[in-house]
Order: structure tokens, then sequence, then C-alpha cells
């Protein structure tokens, strides 16, 4: 009998993982942040930055606040920053989790989601590009 119950543990274990609700939930709000920026409307797109004007040159985790307005940079906790214009961002690295966009002179970085980098790169180039 306790073979049978730890058997049954496992499988609930790895039908747990493989179903991994919090990717869903997270999958679900980057859909409801695609549909607003479809829309026109402002979304916070999760991302890191490193930008030497916005962050000191240090790497901080926040939100681009995209949309018919200027991108904003948003460090969690913090207020917003205009860095207008931003650079031209060209891509460095990118795997299934993220994207890397690099400046050419490198002071400036983004990393976010490969499936909200366009949205964010044409609100990025609404600054004076």
């Amino acid at each position: 009998m306790p073979e049978l119950i730890l058997v049954v543990l496992r499988v609930v274990a790895e039908a747990l993982a493989y179903a991994n609700p919090f990717a869903w939930a997270q999958r679900r709000r980057r859909q409801q942040r695609l549909r607003r920026l479809a829309r026109g409307e402002t979304a916070l797109v999760p991302c890191d930055v490193r930008d030497a004007r916005l962050t000191g040159g240090q790497w901080k985790n926040g939100y681009l606040a995209v949309g018919p307005h200027p991108a904003a940079w948003q460090e969690k906790g913090g207020g917003q920053q205009t860095l207008d214009p931003w650079p031209p961002l060209l891509p460095v690295s990118a795997d299934e989790i993220s994207v890397a966009f690099r400046s050419q002179s490198g002071e400036t970085e983004i990393r976010l989601h490969p499936d909200e980098a366009p949205s964010v790169l044409r609100a990025l180039g609404k600054t004076g590009h």
C-alpha cells in the first residue's frame, strides 16, 4: 500500500509540473497585454533595463509603459521616467524565455519576453526615430 501511495503522489507531482500553473498565468497576462497593445491602449510590459541615465548603469527589473504615448521606464516600486529618444536597439540574444537588445554604444540594454518584443520595439521607435 505505501508503494501505491508513492506512485500516486509521483503521478500527481509530474502532472502538476507538466501543467505548470505559474507559466499558464504568465501566458494569460502576456496575452492580455498584447490585446491591450493591439487596441492602442497602454500596457506595462515587464522587462529588465540597463541604461546609464535611467538605471545608473545597473540592471533593474520593472516595466516599460508602452502605448499611444512615448514609452516610459518604471522601476518596480518607483515612478516613470522617459528616455526620449530611445537609442536604436539591436538584438543580441534570444531564447524561448527572453530576448535581449542593446544599443550600438552598449549604454542601453533591455530584456523581455519574445512575444512582447515587436510591440515594445515599435513603441520605442516612436520616441524619436
